[in-house]
């Protein structure tokens, strides 16, 4: 309001200047001085809108200061929060096992397992090829039973061998075979083959063999698909040749 005043006074000095109105001792008109203050107060407002338009305010620098103010508070509230919940559990974190790998949620594909390898083949014997020089006796075997098979004289095999009628020879005793050629005297065969036996408990390959008289033991395994040591079970049956 004294701003206002002294631009008052000031405008009625230039108008006593300009010789419009007088200023000091003479009178001025009730009118006149209305006009002028009307005119003063008009020169303020003026200049007032003015200086309002040449200087609007700065909106981006306003905007990026409210954002800086938002990004604080949130980072305030964040540290708050965290610091208020501190005690309690921690929250877990997903971490990657050594060795595994993440498949995002597919089944793991596995390598079908390698084929088993293929059994071994049982060893089959062949029949005792001709007339040997030696055999060795298994279980359930004696010179006579020998003597069929091999189709030779009985006496020359036990003369061969040292022994008589009453020898008794065990398991694993090596005979002799005389390789004169003279045959055994005698009906070699003492049951009729082929034909399907029944085992009895305690027989072996070898004793149904003597059973038979000139049945080749191993011609038996061969054919009933038996491996060594030829395991009988009693009631199986058995082809004979």
């Amino acid at each position: 309001m004294v701003k206002v005043e002294k631009n008052e006074i000031s405008f009625a000095k230039q108008a006593a200047q300009a010789g419009d109105i007088p200023y000091g001792g003479e009178k001025m008109s009730t009118k006149r001085y209305l006009v002028l203050l009307a005119l003063a107060f008009l020169a303020i407002g003026l200049a007032a809108c003015t200086l309002s338009a040449s200087t609007p305010p700065p909106a981006s620098s306003t905007a990026d200061s409210a954002m800086q103010t938002l990004d604080a508070n949130l980072s305030n509230i964040a540290t708050q929060t965290a610091a208020a919940g501190g005690g309690g559990e921690a929250i877990p974190t997903a971490t990657a096992t050594a060795g595994s790998v993440d498949t995002g949620g597919a089944p793991a594909t596995t390598e079908p397992p390698p084929p088993p390898p293929p059994p071994e083949k049982t060893a089959i014997p062949e029949a005792t090829p001709g007339i040997p020089k030696t055999y060795k006796l298994e279980k359930g075997e004696f010179p006579f039973c020998i003597a069929r098979r091999f189709d030779v004289d009985v006496g020359e095999l036990l003369s061969l061998n040292g022994l008589n009628l009453n020898s008794v020879v065990s398991v694993g005793y090596t005979l002799k075979i005389p390789q004169t050629g003279h045959d055994f005297d005698g009906d070699r065969s003492l049951k009729k083959h082929p034909t399907t036996y029944e085992v009895l408990s305690g027989d072996t390959i070898f004793s149904i063999a003597c059973k038979y008289g000139d049945v080749d033991p191993y011609l038996i395994a061969k054919i009933n698909d038996l491996g060594a040591p030829y395991t009988l079970k009693a009631g199986r049956k058995l082809d004979i040749p």
